[in-house]
């Protein structure tokens, strides 16, 4: 029996399909079906049926299941005291970014891991905060940057935990020439204007539809996006209503590009993500730490699992409007 056997295994009855597992692990189909028929003939047992919508784990696949995971654990325990016992840390390490990494104080996080950890590589893939938190539970990631709006997101899974940095502020942008109109708006007036919206997943979009559902059936909706460069030149443009991290709204206001609305902000939390399982590897150990130090956090154990977010203390830091 082959270690690969065992993770593709699991990986397949936590996807329940044959791509999703070969997306996950990097590996074709046709090499997951291989894995899986190898393993079933070594144990002497069919561990999964074919169904319409995929794979569905036999009794005794969903038997074995949980011995698969416990090995897989105990495998990684041994690898992350193998990896703690030399001296230097070394390997890889993928931390996705969810926004601009000024705001997330990338500079001073890689110069500090640089500085103590040299030998340690750090990718920075940048995607959405929803793709984040999905890659890092299936352990596409090692930890990564996103945008948690409590109460209205839902709790994240049970195998994910998070380190609240900061709590920041939302606030609605309009194009200059509609200061004068819009000077003493409310939510119910600007719920009749077009919107600079986001898609379903991001959480900056559930906040503002709470604001405007009282008022309107529908909003108006110029152009859909996720990425900031796009919302950013959309406002300059004139295109409509949008929302903005504070400081980057006042940045903008002061170069007579938008105007900043007088309508309540919206708190949104700005969170590290890593697996539970993985709070003991090294590598990510010492991220946590480089955070810390970098954020001001007052003391280890700030993780916490899905049920909710961890107190920090609120750092003068924003965060964009866009996932």
């Amino acid at each position: 029996m082959e270690l690969y056997q065992l993770r593709t295994f699991v990986a397949v009855a936590e996807e329940g399909h044959l791509t999703r597992a070969a997306e996950r692990l990097f590996i074709s189909q046709p090499a997951v079906s291989a894995h899986v028929k190898a393993l079933e003939e070594e144990l002497g047992v069919v561990l999964f049926t074919r169904t319409p919508r995929g794979m569905q784990l036999t009794r005794e696949g969903a038997a074995l299941r949980t011995q698969a995971e416990t090995a897989l654990r105990s495998i990684g325990d041994l690898l992350s005291q193998a990896r703690g016992l030399r001296e230097n840390l070394t390997g890889q390490l993928r931390i996705a970014l969810n926004t601009d990494p000024d705001l997330l104080r990338m500079r001073q996080m890689v110069d500090h891991l640089r500085a103590t950890h040299p030998k340690l590589e750090v990718h920075l893939p940048q995607s959405m905060s929803n793709i984040i938190i999905e890659d890092v539970r299936a352990g596409r990631l090692d930890g990564g940057f996103a945008f948690i709006a409590e109460p209205l997101t839902p709790a994240l899974a049970e195998e994910v935990a998070c380190v609240r940095l900061c709590t920041t502020s939302l606030h609605v942008v309009a194009p200059p020439s509609w200061e004068e109109r819009l000077k003493t708006c409310s939510w119910a007036d600007v719920a009749d204007e077009s919107w600079v919206w986001f898609t379903d997943a991001c959480p900056c979009r559930a906040l503002l539809m709470r604001q405007l559902a009282p008022y309107t059936r529908e909003v108006k909706k110029v152009a859909i996006t996720d990425y900031e460069g796009t919302l950013k030149a959309l406002e300059a443009s004139g295109a409509g209503l949008g929302l903005m991290h504070r400081d980057e709204a006042l940045s903008w206001e002061r170069t007579g590009e938008v105007c900043v609305l007088g309508l309540d902000s919206l708190p949104i939390d700005v969170c590290f993500l890593h697996r539970h399982d993985r709070a003991s590897d090294p590598a990510l150990c010492a991220v946590l730490a480089t955070l810390r130090e970098v954020w001001s956090l007052a003391a280890p154990g700030l993780e916490s699992g899905g049920a909710g977010i961890p107190e920090a203390d609120t750092a003068g830091a924003g965060i964009p409007g866009a996932c």
